[in-house]
This record gives structure tokens, C-alpha cells and sequence, in this order.
């Protein structure tokens, strides 16, 4: 975690703040405000996990396959009433 920290309010659910509570009385978190921060910094963390997943399968997709499936999902919205945009 940086050094450097930035103050912010947040309003959070009872049962969350209790939490973060019980985490720096078991000694598991510095503070409260170190709690919220490494929760949101794990979330930022698998986001950006599957992200870099979803890019390298993008990157090895088979474009002749990706057209027929595009193709059927267009086919399947025309029939549902949506328009489908040219090129897309």
C-alpha cells in the first residue's frame, strides 16, 4: 500500500463496519481505514485478474468462429425485436 493516503467519507452497512472493527481488535488490520482499503484493493486486484484473462482468450480466439457466433447472437436479437447496428 502507498505511503501516501488521500482522506474520503464513506457511509457503509452496520454489519461492514462491525466488521472492519472486529478485524484491528484481532489484530488482523491496522485500522479501519486499512481494512476498507485493502478490500477495495483486492477487488481492484481480481478485476484487473479478469480482465487479463479475458484479454489473452480474446487474444487467441478464432475469428472465423467468433463471426458465426456474432452472426447467430445478432440473428437471435433481430428476432427478439432489437436493432443490430452494422459492424458490430
Amino acid at each position: 500500500m502507498s505511503d501516501i493516503k488521500r482522506r474520503i467519507t464513506i457511509t457503509v452497512d452496520p454489519v461492514a463496519a462491525d466488521y472492519a472493527e472486529q478485524l484491528v481488535a484481532a489484530g488482523r488490520a491496522e485500522s479501519v481505514s486499512a481494512a476498507f482499503n485493502a478490500a477495495i484493493l483486492a477487488r481492484r486486484r481480481r478485476e484487473h485478474q479478469g480482465l487479463a484473462l479475458l484479454r489473452e482468450r480474446a487474444a487467441h480466439a478464432d475469428p472465423a468462429r467468433v463471426a458465426r457466433m456474432r452472426a447467430h447472437i445478432d440473428q437471435q436479437a433481430r428476432a427478439q425485436g432489437f436493432q443490430v447496428a452494422a459492424g458490430e
